[in-house]
C-alpha cells in the first residue's frame, strides 16, 4: 500500500464514509513554524455514480517543544463551502503528576 492509500484508508475509518464512496485526494501541506508542525489534506469526496458530494479538510498540529500537545481535527463542507461538521481532538497526559 503506498503512503497515499494508506492515507486515503486512515482518513476513510475516521471520517465514517459509506463503502461505496471513494476518497481523492486533492491537496496536502506540511509546514513548521512557531515551534509546531502543521500538516493539512484536503480530500472529495464522491458518491457511487462519481459525483462529488462533498470535501474535507484533515489537519494535524503537533508541538515541538514540551508539552508536546497534539491537535488533530476534520472538517466536512458542502460544495458551496458551507461547514457541514467538524471535529477536534486534542492530547493529553494519562496522569496529573505534572499539577502543582
Amino acid at each position: 500500500m503506498t503512503s497515499e492509500e494508506d492515507t486515503k484508508a486512515r482518513f476513510r475509518t475516521l471520517l465514517d464514509l459509506p463503502t461505496e464512496h471513494s476518497l481523492t485526494v486533492s491537496g496536502s501541506r506540511r509546514e513548521t513554524r512557531n515551534g509546531s508542525e502543521y500538516e493539512s489534506h484536503w480530500f472529495e469526496e464522491h458518491d457511487a455514480q462519481a459525483q462529488l458530494i462533498a470535501r474535507f479538510r484533515t489537519w494535524t498540529r503537533q508541538s515541538l517543544r514540551p508539552p508536546y500537545r497534539k491537535q488533530i481535527g476534520w472538517e466536512r463542507y458542502s460544495l458551496k463551502g458551507e461547514l457541514l461538521d467538524r471535529e477536534v481532538r486534542y492530547s493529553r497526559r494519562p496522569d496529573t503528576q505534572y499539577l502543582h
